[in-house]
């Protein structure tokens, strides 16, 4: 029986319906969405009057035909295909057309198998992005490490001739808080943080895309993005995963910093976090099982003291996966976690340990502490990919 492989969505950044996996077959940028056949070993694009001239020269190892959504069963029954495989996200509508005239299946697994093993490529671009994060978030460093605590608050440098207010002024108080983070009379706030790294990702050719800069017992919610001002002496977790407005590839990289020397507590929660991580390090290598690698991170962690509590209404601990593969998408195969996938050389995961308490306990000091690192899976171990800075001493500014 004759099959056909059938993608639909679009290619261009930001786009709705995005379709990464057109777009890494392809490399073709289009705003609308458009079909994509594999049959027969060869490749085809669907595309609108106003995009054929375009594919035609930019759709990489595909053929170019005019053809939408209405000419899609013609296309295929004049190759005589009598069965369609379509992936999980799928238009239900369209494929219930396509039922009408065909058998439809749905393919498991990764719809392109190859897309897990990068390129050489493909490892520099995301190994540019994340040159640009390394440098969005030394100079966001760089702007805390100039700002001062008074009375426990962050205040912030600036030109005297600046008359401008900040997102942070937003956020202060006229009464003095214990722990704030000042630049001169206005406090610093996240956003500030945030608006910094993004200037210098756009600068770098990037768009940042929800950038984390979370204080505090925000930081104790993984993904809080984080908001208003920061305090002195606490966790700030830097969650930076930047993309490349060019080629539409992502990095993935952590930090927790510190203004000011850290609270009781903190010092020791950050070299466990560290520990696990570099203990997971060791373990990546083609052929390493990521739910073993996940396990080993967590009970790393566990007999340094720092247990996870997942039945409480609100989970706490080490709550999340240790990592996930990274590329034209965020989350990528395979997963470091729970459920993990058998790693493959050429793979780029990411390794991030956390852990995140609401409450102190038992001299576990509440807020979060995440490091996130990306490193490439080869035969025998790994390459890392990030170069930044994450000796503790390196993050008190």
């Amino acid at each position: 029986m004759k099959t056909a492989k059938i993608l639909w969505g679009a290619t261009d950044f930001g786009a709705p319906h995005f379709s990464s996996d057109i777009l890494w077959k392809t490399g073709f940028r289009a705003p609308d969405p458009f079909f994509l056949v594999e049959t027969a070993g060869k490749v085809y694009v669907l595309v609108s009057a106003l995009e054929i001239g375009r594919a035609h020269k930019e759709a990489r190892g595909a053929r170019a035909v005019l053809a939408d959504a209405h000419g899609l069963v013609g296309f295929l029954k004049t190759r005589g295909i009598k069965k369609v495989m379509i992936p999980h996200g799928f238009p239900h509508g369209i494929a219930r057309e396509l039922g009408r005239t065909f058998r439809v299946d749905l393919h498991e697994g990764a719809v392109f198998a190859a897309r897990i093993r990068k390129s050489k490529t493909e490892i520099v671009e995301i190994t540019r992005v994340q040159r640009a994060a390394e440098a969005a978030l030394a100079e966001a460093m760089k702007f805390l490490s100039n700002a001062t605590i008074r009375s426990g608050r962050i205040y912030p440098v600036r030109n005297p001739d600046d008359k401008t207010k900040t997102i942070a002024s937003l956020y202060a108080s006229k009464k003095e808080v214990s722990n704030g983070v000042y630049f001169k009379k206005r406090v610093v706030a996240s956003e500030d943080v945030r608006r910094i790294m993004e200037d210098v990702l756009w600068q770098e050719g990037c768009m940042a895309s929800g950038t984390i800069v979370a204080c505090g017992m925000q930081a104790s919610d993984p993904h809080c993005i984080g908001r208003g001002m920061l305090e002195a002496h606490k966790p700030i977790v830097i969650d930076v995963f930047p993309v490349s407005r060019d080629s539409h590839y992502y990095a993935d990289m952590s930090r927790t910093i510190f203004k000011g020397e850290p609270a009781f507590g903190y010092a020791h929660m950050y070299e466990a976090v560290r520990s696990a991580q570099e203990a997971a390090i060791g373990m990546v290598r083609a052929g390493a099982d990521g739910a073993a690698i996940h396990a080993a991170a967590a009970e790393h962690l566990e007999s340094l003291g720092y247990q996870t509590y997942m039945r409480h209404a609100r989970p706490e601990g080490f709550i999340h996966g240790l990592g996930h593969g990274v590329g034209i998408d965020i989350h990528e195969a395979p997963r470091l976690s729970a459920r993990g996938d058998i790693l493959e050389e050429g793979n780029v995961v990411t390794i991030e340990p956390g852990l995140y308490y609401t409450r102190a306990r038992k001299g576990i000091p509440a807020g979060g502490i995440r490091i996130e690192d990306m490193a490439v899976v080869r035969k025998n171990g790994c390459d890392m990919i990030t170069r930044f800075p994450k000796d503790f001493e390196n993050m008190i500014v």
